[in-house]
């Protein structure tokens, strides 16, 4: 039995926020939910547990000060479920796993377990999709249909639901479909009800093939995953304007660049990379996990000097390092394929959080060459500092198992397969009181919404001293700020004071991607930075933040459209009209009065009527008229009112692919043929009504062998047959009915 390990504890100063969120989600409680300890403990707790990897007495207690000292002084903090299971007996230490899909019942459902042991312990999962095959596609063994990747997604996503991870956090997870995929187009659109999948980020994993042919006007053929098979054929152009579209609309899919990916894996000789964890900066091999910490820089910030004391920050990244790798030998993990996979490669991710703080505290704006000269310096030097610390751990403790099968086999030993990575930091950096990763501040002045509902708020203490010493502060202001004022209609603020606080919404979005690309550069893993965008922000932005970021060599994006979801981690306070709808309130999105429009006149059976769509500044739906011949008959009020239902769902943000799902091949009188050619047969009206506007606005121009949906199902299997060249036919057993 090894001797215990105790510490000297440091008294430690944190914020009122700080202190909040540790006694919320992170210190210990009794069985009369009574906290039962003190930040001092808890850094002490995980500061023991963790040197207890350490293979002698004295070097466990000399690790266990220097970690615990450091955590104290807020100069590094490892991810969230090191801080809170550490020393427990309890839970993971890893905060990121991806976990495999394969295209089997049996591989769905052990998954499924697999990801509620990983989020009972603490952990966040990720999965790919890609291998499934699509939807309707048929299964031989049962004579049925394969559910396809978004079933799969929602059924993940229930699992969820019933897990709470570690007892104190949702379930978060990160579902990848392949941009050739036959279902990709059902995935872009599988949250836009903002109901389904809400515990999941997701993101279509594009190739540099893919981005060439959206750029060179080509296309994409999307495949059979099972055996290469072409399925369709598609405009890349188009493909990626409704994938920016979606995420304008909603702030999802992101995209993850696969072959940047895939560029930079240590290990390909074990297989290629296809899913990330739920934030999207550690792309990891299934079973992987992964363990994060982050160095806070502006804590090194010397205003004596007017810069970093860059010896003291690669000590601290050195430390970082050695701490990340005692986790990797003091962790529990739920499963022995994930045990087995984490030792192999031991892949480590040490990032940096406070970076906006430190570029205030230097005086350099954000979106400015200077700022981009010390991320690079910055990302240099972390990186430098953590590859010989690993190289020395490697040299001391041996390399990780797979050294032989890695890209560094016969060159540098070391001891992690990877060794940085840039983290979101989201409760972390309060408890360190700083700003996120490498992202600019949000605002001066916000609430920022905690898990379970909790809203703190966030000043900047900088701009209040700066307003202060500038003698411009003022509960005016302050007011102003809160509420989303700019800087830039603040004619008391002088124009320095501005350009030193540049905030999230001020910086456009090229310095955004710029940023990250700088990081992105000198990260073993990868790096998560969102590309904040104002409201009034257009698609056309959002593509080209996506182009921008691939020719930067970014290893994905996100971007997210200011209150394009009714609820988010950071807002300004709410207008009273606002407030007053609740906390759940949506933002309606009105049409000018003065838009464009499209009438179109059909015929199912022996029933006419037009049908009129109004469209936003984009060209995207925003309301629908349904005009029948028949006036006063019960269909025309049903279509009057599904066309009301239909418009209010658009300007609420709904897709015109959720509701054209839910509205396709619904029954009832009148039926039969139409006199469109591109849609020969329609089982009601409203079923010919949104084929039609999915051909309209979604699909593009329809393809001579496209086999149409018919709502009729085959007598001989019971799947449902399709119109394919004035037949109906059934994919599955080979039925046809012609004429």
């Amino acid at each position: 039995m090894a001797a215990p390990i105790h510490v000297v504890m440091h008294p430690v100063t944190l914020s009122d926020n700080a202190r909040t969120v540790l006694e919320r989600r992170y210190l210990l409680r009794d069985a009369a939910h009574a906290l039962v300890e003190t930040p001092e403990q808890l850094f002490a707790r995980v500061a023991e547990a963790i040197a207890a990897a350490e293979p002698t007495p004295e070097l466990r207690a000399r690790w266990a000060q220097r970690f615990y000292d450091t955590m104290a002084a807020l100069r590094f903090l490892p991810n969230s479920p090191t801080l809170m299971n550490a020393g427990t007996g309890a839970g993971t230490l890893a905060a990121c796993f991806v976990l495999p899909v394969e295209d089997t019942l049996d591989s769905i459902m052990s998954t499924a377990q697999a990801a509620a042991l990983v989020q009972k312990y603490g952990g966040g999962t990720g999965f790919s999709f890609s291998r499934l095959r699509g939807i309707g596609e048929p299964i031989a063994s049962t004579h049925g249909a394969a559910c396809g990747p978004v079933s799969v997604l929602r059924h993940y996503d229930d699992v969820s639901r019933l897990v709470t991870q570690g007892g104190k956090r949702d379930g978060a997870n990160m579902g990848v479909l392949r941009v050739d995929h036959p279902d990709v187009r059902a995935f872009i659109h599988a949250k836009d009800d903002g109901v389904t999948a809400q515990r999941f980020n997701i993101s279509v994993a594009v190739t540099d093939e893919f981005m060439r042919a959206a750029a060179q006007g080509g296309n994409v053929t999307l495949r059979d995953p099972r055996n290469g098979a072409p399925r369709d054929e598609l405009p890349a152009a188009m493909l990626l304007d409704e994938i920016a579209r979606a995420a304008w609309r909603t702030g999802d899919p992101g995209l993850l660049f696969l072959d940047a990916m895939n560029r930079a894996n240590p290990t390909p000789a074990l297989g290629a990379i296809e899913a990330t964890n739920p934030c999207g900066e550690v792309p990891l091999l299934p079973w992987e996990a992964c363990t994060l910490g982050s160095i806070h820089v502006a804590r090194f910030w010397q205003p004596e000097h007017g810069d970093l004391d860059w010896t003291a920050l690669r000590e601290h990244v050195a430390i970082g390092v050695r701490f990340l790798d005692d986790v990797i030998e003091t962790n529990q993990f739920p499963m022995d394929e994930i045990a087995e996979a984490v030792r192999g490669n031991r892949k480590l991710g040490l990032g940096l959080m406070g970076f906006a703080d430190l570029l205030i505290a230097a005086g350099i704006p954000y979106d400015s060459e200077a700022a981009l000269a010390l991320a690079d310096k910055l990302g240099r030097t972390v990186r430098d500092a953590a590859d010989a610390a690993s190289l020395a751990l490697g040299n001391e403790k041996g390399a990780f198992p797979n050294w032989e099968r890695s890209i560094y086999a016969g060159g540098p030993r070391y001891r992690n397969a990877t060794r940085t990575c840039i983290a979101p930091t989201g409760t972390i950096a309060i408890i360190a009181s700083a700003s996120s990763g490498i992202e600019p501040l949000f605002s001066l002045a916000h609430m920022r919404r905690m898990g379970d509902g909790t809203l703190l708020p966030e000043v900047s203490t900088a701009f209040e001293e700066a307003a202060r010493a500038g003698g411009f502060a003022g509960p005016e202001l302050v007011d102003a700020v809160a509420h989303g004022a700019r800087l830039a209609d603040r004619p008391e603020v002088p124009p320095a004071v501005r350009r030193r606080f540049v905030t999230a919404h001020d910086v456009s979005w090229e310095w955004h991607v710029r940023m990250q690309a700088a990081f992105q550069a000198h990260t073993d893993l990868a790096v998560s930075k969102t590309v904040n965008l104002p409201h009034d922000a257009s698609v056309e932005d959002v593509r080209a933040i996506y182009v921008r970021a691939h020719e930067l060599r970014c290893k994905g994006v996100t971007v997210y459209r200011d209150g394009s979801r009714a609820a988010q981690v950071l807002q300004h306070d709410r207008p009273a009209e606002l407030a007053a709808a609740g906390p759940g309130a949506l933002r309606r999105q009105h049409l000018p009065n003065e838009r464009p429009a499209v009438t179109h006149k059909f015929r199912v059976g022996e029933q006419e009527g037009y049908v009129t769509v109004g469209m936003f500044q984009d060209g995207s739906p925003g309301e629908v008229f349904i005009k029948m011949a028949k006036e006063g008959s019960t269909v025309s009020g049903l279509t009057d009112a599904v066309a009301l239902l239909t418009s209010i769902a658009l300007q609420y943000g709904v897709s015109l692919e959720q509701l054209a799902r839910k509205l396709e091949q619904t029954r009832f009188e009148p039926y039969g043929p139409t006199a469109n050619p591109e849609i020969p047969f329609a089982t009601s009206v409203l079923d010919y009504i949104f084929r039609w506007l999915r051909q309209h606005f979604l699909d593009g121009a329809p393809r001579a062998e496209q086999a149409l949906p018919s709502g009729v199902t085959c007598p001989d299997c019971g799947l449902q047959l399709a119109y394919l060249e004035g037949c109906l036919t059934c994919a599955s057993c080979g039925y046809t009915r012609c004429g």
